[in-house]
C-alpha cells in the first residue's frame, strides 16, 4: 500500500507506480490537492459511482451491498463509495471500470502497478487496514463476473 498526492486536475504528482510500497504521503493535504491511496498484495477497492446517469448501487445485489457495508468504506465525493476488501478468491482480476458504475482498483502484482482511489476518509489509511475484511466466496463470484 502506498499514498501519494494528486494535482487539481486528479493526476499524480509524481511516477507513481515507481512509489515503492509502504511509502504514504505525512502532512497536511495542500490547498487544491487530493490524496491517494493504492491497494497492495491482495487488498481490492470497489469504487461504486452515482454520477453520470448512473447508480453503481442498482448492480450490486443486497446481500452483497450488506457485506460491503460491513468492510472498510467511506463516502465518495459524488455520493458514491469505496469499498476496501482482502480479495480471497483465485482469479486473475481486472484493475478496470465498468458501464456499471462499479470499477475495480487492484494491488501492485507483477508487472501490474495496480491502481488507485482518491482518498477521502478522515484518519489514516494506515489506521483502518484492521477494518478491511476478507472477501466471502459469494462477494468473490460477483467480483469476478465483473472483473476477470
Amino acid at each position: 500500500m502506498k499514498s501519494f498526492l494528486l494535482n487539481r486536475n486528479n493526476k499524480p504528482i509524481v511516477l507513481w507506480g515507481l512509489i515503492p510500497q509502504g511509502t504514504f504521503f505525512e502532512g497536511k493535504i495542500p490547498e487544491d490537492y487530493r490524496l491517494a491511496v493504492a491497494p497492495s498484495s491482495n487488498m481490492i477497492v470497489i469504487d461504486v459511482d452515482v454520477k453520470d446517469n448512473k447508480n453503481g448501487f442498482n448492480h450490486i445485489p443486497e446481500p452483497l451491498l450488506i457485506e460491503l457495508n460491513n468492510t472498510f468504506n467511506y463516502q465518495t465525493k459524488s455520493g458514491g463509495r469505496h469499498y476496501w476488501l482482502v480479495y480471497t478468491g483465485d482469479k486473475t482480476l481486472l484493475n478496470r471500470a465498468t458501464k456499471y458504475g462499479i470499477d475495480l482498483r487492484i494491488g501492485h502484482k507483477g508487472n501490474n502497478c495496480g491502481g488507485y482511489v482518491k482518498y477521502y476518509h478522515d484518519k489514516d489509511i494506515r489506521e483502518c487496514i484492521h477494518l478491511i475484511n476478507d472477501s466471502s466466496s459469494q462477494l468473490n463470484k460477483w467480483i469476478e463476473t465483473l472483473f476477470t
